[in-house]
Parts: structure tokens; C-alpha cells; sequence
């Protein structure tokens, strides 16, 4: 298996949650790194969280996370 590649970091992890769920909604594959250090600290600490995709999937997810969701009042 081919070694996992960041393609987004925050340090918020809904930054991260949303990005995740825009690529399974485009069927890309994705995982959260860090996502639990929270869990498991004493004391709340600042973590950066990383987004991994597969490489092969790098370029479209890209492409994806770059799209501009907003809705403008002409789509309404």
C-alpha cells in the first residue's frame, strides 16, 4: 500500500471534517491524523490536524477542496 500524503492542515478540527466530507462525497478516500489527541491529553493542547489521501488520489482531491461551495443569490 502507498504511503499516505497530507493535503490539508488546521488547526480546527471542523476545518478538517468538512474538507474529509467534501472528498467522500466525491468518493475520495481520506483520512484524519491527530484527530483524537484531544481525546486523550490532560490538558487541552493546540494540535495541528492533517487530511491524508491516497497519492493516487492527490491531483483530483486537490482539485476538489479548491472548488468554491458558496451559493450566490442567482442560484437561489
Amino acid at each position: 500500500m502507498s504511503e499516505l500524503v497530507p493535503i490539508f492542515q488546521s488547526s480546527y478540527l471542523y476545518e478538517i471534517e468538512i474538507a474529509k466530507t467534501k472528498l467522500e462525497s466525491r468518493e475520495i478516500p481520506s483520512y484524519i491524523k491527530n484527530e483524537y489527541v484531544n481525546n486523550i491529553a490532560v490538558i487541552p493542547i493546540t494540535q495541528n490536524y492533517y487530511l491524508l489521501v491516497n497519492p493516487h488520489d492527490l491531483e483530483r482531491a486537490e482539485k476538489v477542496l479548491q472548488e468554491n461551495d458558496e451559493i450566490g443569490e442567482e442560484n437561489l
